[in-house]
């Protein structure tokens, strides 16, 4: 089998062609989606996203990988949930013990200074929400899972280096882009999410019913965001590749 043709430029629409390309990618999406909506499936999902990449980045974007080797991918897809972790959770857990502990030490110190509590602790939740949105807009986790498909090595995807890699130019104006490019992905699984959660907020026979596979598609349409995003960051860095860069 030879190559298919990568994503011509940081475009979404050549990225959502590429999906498109394998006939079978919708059913895909649903059935990684109910997998990731039980939660202890979510391996499973990030592992075939992961696979896609590796294989995008192989010069095979298409099809989507197949239905197989449900253990090992798995596995690949827990070392893809730890750079999740180390990018975007690990800052809003650093920043909700910072708030616990700033207001148990505000409240010691008594009244005068618990009067700057809600100011301090707007400040610190403004500061990991700062943080949160660099990491999101430099691309950290996309870019740690390209740094993990390379050199097959996770410790160095969860390292700091992984951020400075990403902020360092020309790196950075080309992995901005694919971030930027990438956002339209997401709206369906946005727009599946709210209308869930307001009809979760509401009471009515039968709620489950209808709550429930609005988490599935919820989660579907995020295995397909990510697969837009996988596009976008493998033609990223190959067009860094072409200018000569690593």
């Amino acid at each position: 089998m030879r190559p298919a043709p990568a994503v011509s430029g940081i475009r979404l629409r050549a990225a959502l062609a590429l999906v498109h390309r394998d006939p079978r990618w919708w059913l895909k999406c649903l059935g990684y989606g109910a997998a990731a909506a039980t939660g202890l499936g979510l391996p499973l999902a990030a592992g075939f996203v992961m696979e896609s990449l590796d294989n995008s980045r192989r010069g095979y974007p298409t099809p989507l990988p197949p239905w197989s080797a449900p253990s090992l991918r798995a596995l690949t897809g827990l070392f893809a949930l730890l750079i999740d972790v180390a990018f975007f959770v690990l800052p809003l857990l650093i920043g909700g013990v910072l708030m616990v502990g700033v207001s148990l030490a505000l409240l010691v110190a008594g009244p005068p200074v618990a009067a700057v509590a809600p100011w301090v602790l707007t400040a610190i939740a403004l500061l990991t929400a700062l943080v949160v949105l660099l990491v999101f807009v430099a691309g950290a986790a996309p870019v740690g899972r390209l740094r993990f498909a390379r050199e097959g090595r996770i410790e160095e995807a969860l390292d700091l280096a992984t951020l400075r890699y990403a902020l360092s130019p020309p790196r950075r104006g080309l992995f901005l882009r694919a971030r930027l490019a990438s956002l339209p992905a997401y709206l369906p699984a946005m727009l599946i999410a709210g209308i869930t959660w307001r009809l979760a907020s509401l009471r009515f026979p039968g709620q489950s019913l209808v709550v429930a596979p609005g988490v599935w598609l919820t989660m579907a349409a995020l295995v397909y965001a990510h697969l837009v995003v996988v596009q976008l960051y493998v033609a990223a860095e190959a067009e860094l590749q072409r200018r000569g860069g690593n």
